[in-house]
């Protein structure tokens, strides 16, 4: 009977020694996921603020040029690849709220400029003057200004990850 209780404490000692061993690696793993998660987070926005980039440039050259007679349609694709760039600042975010507050308030200046320039851009939208007549300068310089701000984004240093990751 000794003996039985002897190797029961010693596989209990045995046990309590491991269990913190598997603690540790579980939380490795964890923190790599995140990493991760972090980084896939990181290059979908980026890939989204290109995108509205893009898009609001085109709409500035085309209302500069007066190429076209702008109407509210001209500007659904530069406002919906903004607000896509948004969902995926905030997805951003929401990685980065209890890790890394580095990114957090990175990621919070850049959803602030997103926002902004989503504003300018829908408050230009909604007073275009009417069909045939040409934005007036205050419209252009307005987006000329988005289109600035988010150009801005590009060329920022990139936002600061986990210690020791470095981003794609």
């Amino acid at each position: 009977m000794s003996f039985i209780l002897r190797s029961g404490l010693g596989l209990m000692a045995m046990l309590a020694f491991l269990l913190p061993v598997g603690q540790a690696q579980s939380s490795r793993r964890q923190s790599r996921l995140a990493i991760v998660q972090q980084q896939n987070a990181l290059h979908l926005q980026r890939n989204a603020v290109q995108t509205a980039v893009q898009q609001t440039t085109a709409l500035v050259q085309v209302a500069s040029q007066q190429r076209a007679n702008l109407s509210a349609f001209t500007f659904q694709q530069p406002v919906t690849s903004l607000q896509i760039a948004i969902q995926q600042t905030n997805a951003l975010l929401q990685t980065s709220l209890r890790q890394n507050s580095g990114l957090t308030q990175t990621t919070l200046r850049q959803l602030n400029t997103l926002q902004t320039a989503e504003q300018q851009l829908l408050n230009v939208q909604n007073t275009l003057p009417p069909q045939g007549t040409q934005l007036t300068a205050l419209q252009l310089g307005t987006l000329s200004q988005a289109q600035a701000m988010l150009m801005a984004l590009l060329t920022a240093r990139p936002p600061p990850l986990a210690s020791g990751i470095n981003s794609r």
